[in-house]
């Protein structure tokens, strides 16, 4: 099966309409094809003129506390900085597992590094190639660059294997960022490798790992704690903090790769990915907080589930309150060879903290996810007529209850 082309024009999309609009950037919206693609009832496409108010400059050009209604977000107009070209900079740290820089662990450069405050200066660490086993978390501190000198950015890897249902010893931490410490498990966000809970953090040129399923394969061979079901969340990278910048950097997982997080359910922070790749399976980028992920490529395992399973790659868990949750932009969506043509689903909310019996679904109050693919490349993987799928909480998708939708897509080339 391959997915027609999918460039859109004249379908609105009423639930982001009814949010009305938001000061930021400007970005140029790319003129719609001769020939227009209308979408179906199970594939909403955004109009054009909406379009103009759903883009990177938007999503990225307000955060802060939502207030009762949203609108009280500081808009400060945020553009994300280049990191640029790293050979130009001078590092405050070296990381070297040979012992040949300041320090032989991420972690301990990281602890170096002062607190965040005024007129505290960016402290670049530069890691020499090389895999480093290890849990990392960076909380309050000064800006950090993270960065390797290689293009590759497999030469430098930080990894560490714990998942969701991985047993540890109550009063341990988990991630130091979210200790979870009287858990007697490691719990999906104390399961990441690392964990960005600092403003203004940069990294380029790094893989951020987490490989705790790396011996299962097509449904068997799960840890103790974990299986198809529950239990196989491992986080690679968890971010937290505001105004984050990742530029060639992979992040390399399955179940919940990639979680995009803010302080609690009133806050917005942003994260920018760009140039950059981020692989997994079910759920694989997820969270509350506001990202745009900008000529990155979003690649889909096949071989830790069954073969032939259906599942969604994307998972937001947006605030009905924040107008803005995660946008794909000029990005490449793509499959590990062997995935059944048109089984995966591209995205399903994360209804965030809901439960049937005792915090049922509000609409207008519970998390419903907002979600934006434009002008990206689709891969023949994604079921072409229905790309939405049940949300987290078993709530049908439906137009009017979910804020999904694509814009000027087009048919991966095989």
């Amino acid at each position: 099966m391959h997915l027609r082309p999918r460039p859109a024009l004249a379908l609105a999309f009423s639930a982001l309409l009814s949010l009305g609009a938001c000061g930021g950037g400007s970005d140029e919206v790319t003129p719609p094809p001769a020939t227009p693609d209308l979408g179906t009832a199970s594939r909403p496409l955004l109009d054009p003129a909406v379009a103009a108010d759903f883009t990177a400059a938007r999503y990225l050009a307000q955060a802060g506390t939502l207030g009762a209604d949203g609108s009280s977000l500081t808009v400060d107009g945020w553009t994300p900085p280049a990191v640029g070209d790293v050979a130009a900079l001078t590092p405050a740290f070296v990381v070297a597992a040979d012992g040949s820089g300041t320090h032989t662990t991420l972690q301990a450069a990281i602890d170096a590094v002062p607190a965040a405050g005024p007129g505290v200066a960016r402290h670049p660490i530069l890691m020499k190639p090389g895999t480093y086993r290890e849990v990392v978390c960076a909380n309050g501190k000064a800006p950090i660059t993270l960065y390797g000198l290689g293009a590759d950015a497999a030469e430098v890897t930080i990894v560490a294997g714990h998942y969701n249902g991985e047993a540890k010893v109550a009063g341990t931490p988990a991630n130091p960022c979210n200790p979870n410490a009287a858990a007697a498990t490691y719990g999906t966000s104390g399961s990441a490798s690392v964990a960005i809970y600092s403003d203004d953090f940069h990294a380029k040129n790094i893989t951020f790992a987490n490989d705790a399923m790396r011996d299962v394969v097509h449904g068997e061979g799960y840890p103790a704690g974990a299986s198809g079901r529950s239990g196989a969340q491992a986080v690679a990278l968890m971010t937290q903090g505001d105004r984050l910048v990742f530029d060639n950097v992979r992040v390399v997982g399955h179940q919940d790769s990639l979680y995009v997080k803010t302080a609690n359910t009133g806050t917005v922070s942003r994260a920018y990915f760009v140039r950059s790749h981020i692989q997994g399976d079910v759920d694989f980028i997820f969270g509350r907080g506001t990202a745009v992920f900008e000529q990155c490529e979003v690649h889909y395992l096949n071989r830790r589930l069954p073969v032939g399973a259906s599942t969604a790659m994307l998972a937001p868990s947006t605030s009905p309150l924040n107008r803005y949750g995660h946008l794909f932009v000029q990005s490449r969506f793509t499959a590990e060879a062997g995935t059944v043509p048109g089984t995966i689903h591209l995205g399903r909310a994360w209804d965030e903290g809901v439960n049937a019996t005792t915090n049922p679904y509000v609409a207008g109050t519970s998390p419903n996810g907002q979600l934006l693919v434009r002008n990206s490349a689709l891969g023949a993987h994604i079921q072409p007529e229905a790309p939405w799928t049940t949300s987290t909480s078993g709530r049908a998708w439906s137009r009017e209850g979910n804020r999904f939708a694509e814009f000027q897509n087009t048919a991966l080339a095989p």
